[in-house]
């Protein structure tokens, strides 16, 4: 009778939450991902530097919703825009980048929240209670991404490996709900922001572009030479992450 070895009391290990799957990725993954946060980016920016002359003189709101949904220009474009294209183009709108960022931090995990530390640097605090407790962060995570379904928070819900179908569920709920708010606010504050446009735009709006332009392209320069923000971090995308 041979003696079996006697059962250790030293737990399994387990395997690690942020490592990232053990398949290799196609290598035009990284730069098509990476082409379209940029082109999303650049379309972002051109918003910015014409905004004026999106509401004022050439009167496309719905075109510069296209190009850039943030909460201002869902305010300013409320008065001047049917209910059904406002919250078609806008919902689209925020709804493109959500799945470039889920995917990164799905396929690359731990290499993508380093990544993602450089780019979102206000997200820190964030990140690291992530880290610390990834497990227990993902029943928070849902929440999140209803309430706040932004770039690093998207980027959180793929390294934490959410279901698709969750993930797709509770960001477009959580845009509609950012979208429908933002347009009730425009609405209740329509006048005053009517008035804006006329009385302050209009008049204006020459010197509106030319100082949007300049802070845009200041903004533009100052991430690129300095490889700070998402346009720099773009730029060392596939350095970071590749396999």
């Amino acid at each position: 009778m041979t003696d079996e070895p006697a059962p250790s009391s030293e737990p399994a290990p387990t395997a690690d939450p942020l490592a990232p799957p053990s398949t290799t990725h196609p290598r035009w993954v990284l730069p098509l991902v990476g082409t379209l946060i940029v082109t999303l980016v650049v379309c972002a920016n051109v918003g910015n530097a014409l905004w004026a002359k999106f509401t004022g003189r050439w009167d496309m709101p719905l075109a510069l919703l296209a190009l850039n949904s943030s909460n201002r220009y869902l305010l300013l474009t409320t008065p001047l825009t049917e209910l059904a294209p406002f919250l078609a183009v806008s919902t689209t709108r925020l709804l493109l980048p959500d799945p470039l960022f889920y995917v990164l931090g799905y396929l690359y995990r731990g290499k993508a929240l380093h990544w993602a530390r450089r780019v979102f640097p206000g997200m820190d605090p964030i990140f690291d209670q992530f880290e610390r407790d990834t497990g227990g962060f993902r029943r928070i995570l849902d929440v999140m991404v209803v309430v706040a379904p932004n770039n690093p928070v998207c980027l959180l819900a793929g390294v934490a490996a959410m279901p698709v179908r969750r993930f797709v569920v509770l960001n477009v709920v959580g845009t509609l709900g950012r979208v429908l708010l933002m347009r009730a606010l425009g609405t209740a504050f329509s006048t005053t922001i009517t008035d804006f446009v006329d009385d302050v735009v209009a008049p204006y709006q020459k010197w509106f572009t030319i100082v949007s332009v300049v802070m845009v392209v200041s903004y533009l320069v100052y991430q690129t030479v300095g490889r700070k923000g998402l346009i720099g971090g773009v730029e060392e995308l596939e350095e970071e992450l590749g396999d």
